[in-house]
């Protein structure tokens, strides 16, 4: 039983070092994965090409460590679900990138191994796609004023 409850607090824990101030620090975030960790978004490489697909661990990190640069991330448990080795984790996010609102909902299924997590990610990709067009714009503004 201790397993279930070590893995609830996990997901709380993800949701907290995944809310991050711009420039913040992602490594607390990242600390909660598994070195080999992969990240799996539930979507079509040919309308999401950024994320959709399988990325290994430094793939996705590039990601939130670009997308923080120019953006807070803010996210909020909704419902969390726990066995054993398998958690699933509800959560949605309140963000505002590149003076856009993004308010998406998601459901993370993460597979535990010695207290450590690989995910697969659901949510709305169209959405999310916008959004990473907004990181990039930012991104892009971001430099042309240096």
């Amino acid at each position: 039983m201790g397993n279930v409850e070590a893995n609830r607090q996990l997901a709380y824990k993800t949701v907290e070092t995944w809310s991050i101030d711009v420039g913040g620090d992602v490594e607390p975030f990242f600390n909660l994965f598994h070195d080999d960790a992969t990240f799996t978004t539930m979507a079509r490489k040919d309308m999401f090409p950024l994320l959709a697909g399988t990325l290994n661990k430094k793939g996705f990190c590039d990601w939130v460590y670009k997308e923080t640069r120019v953006t807070a991330t803010k996210l909020k448990a909704e419902g969390i679900t726990a066995d054993e080795n398998r958690l699933a984790l509800e959560a949605s996010s309140d963000m505002v990138v590149n003076g856009h609102s993004y308010k998406n909902n998601y459901h993370w299924l993460f597979e535990i191994r010695d207290g450590k997590i690989s995910a697969r990610f659901y949510l709305d990709t169209l959405f999310a796609k916008k959004a990473v067009e907004w990181v990039e714009e930012a991104e892009a503004a971001t430099k042309a004023n240096k």
